[in-house]
């Protein structure tokens, strides 16, 4: 089977036109005919039908189709990979959700070049855990640095690396700020700050608040956002607990003592399992693993 031929027919299939395929990889129309025909002829089965504009595959080519999109995702996977082995060893290729990036990120960075100089870190910010896992699947990551999540790939090796807390946070100032305990009761009485619907602390509030009436009063997509309104006044929201340790220790914020609102939560770090792994690599997801860089 010719890969090039294979290659053209995986973008008709995908495009589901052989004039925007054409557009697409830069050739004629008649061109990609003629690859089709070629590889239909290699192959002795019809794989597309066309019928003035109706455009279908048949099951051969429903089933070439799928057999191609994986073939060439492995070797776009090749090619990162042989880049990266490429690359000076010297080099980590980290990803971070953004909370983990803000608040843990630089402590763990800070303590390991302590020992290390010359490591340089290229680090990639992605809201999703699912972006992070593909990254990783196609080599583009050494590792990534997120809350936990359920994972559901198999070549995705998980390990805790600390326990967070997610806690509901108020104005410094607050009544309730003396540590008291509050019931749930006076919790939802409260003006509430919520975050955006891709940030996983609102689900987290969501199921923790469903079917009470509360008084939503702003939506905020940053998490700094939600900070600064909580500090002037504005509601209260949950926060994590690493996000608001300068904040807590000034004065400015205040954690309410209600059970109901602590939610603990554990930063994990994963890796893909087949991936190749240096010995900075390993150096570094130890250092992590061991908590060392959280000494303070």
């Amino acid at each position: 089977m010719n890969l090039h031929h294979l290659y053209v027919f995986c973008v008709v299939a995908e495009m589901k036109s052989f004039a925007q395929a054409a557009s697409e990889i830069n050739i004629s129309q008649p061109a990609i005919s003629q690859h089709i025909n070629k590889l239909e002829e290699s192959l002795g089965e019809k794989l597309i039908e066309r019928k003035g504009r109706v455009f279908r595959l048949t099951h051969h080519g429903e089933t070439l189709f799928d057999y191609g999109k994986r073939i060439f995702n492995m070797v776009e996977e090749a090619e990162q990979a042989l880049m990266r082995v490429g690359r000076h060893q010297e080099k980590l290729f980290v990803g971070v959700s953004n909370l983990t990036g803000t608040y843990y990120l630089p402590d763990m960075i800070a303590g390991f070049i302590e020992h290390n100089p010359h490591v340089y870190f290229n680090t990639i910010f992605e809201d999703s855990n699912t972006n992070l896992i593909d990254k990783l699947i196609k080599n583009q990551l050494d590792i990534a640095i997120t809350y936990e999540s359920v994972v559901l790939r198999d070549e995705i090796q998980v390990s805790s690396i600390i326990q967070d807390e997610i806690v509901l946070v108020l104005p410094g100032n607050h009544p309730w700020a003396s540590n008291r305990l509050v019931s749930f009761e006076e919790i939802i009485t409260l003006p509430f700050i919520f975050h955006s619907p891709d940030v996983f602390i609102q689900s987290m509030m969501e199921n923790i608040l469903t079917g009470h009436n509360i008084n939503v009063v702003l939506q905020l997509g940053y998490l700094e956002a939600v900070k600064s309104a909580i500090i002037s006044g504005l509601g209260v929201s949950m926060l994590p607990y690493s996000s608001i340790r300068v904040e807590l220790e000034a004065g400015l914020l205040s954690v309410a003592n209600c059970q109901m609102f602590r939610v603990p939560r554990n930063l994990v770090l994963m890796r893909k399992r087949s991936a190749i792994s240096t010995e900075l690599i390993t150096q570094f997801g130890d250092y992590l693993l061991s908590n060392e860089w959280a000494v303070k």
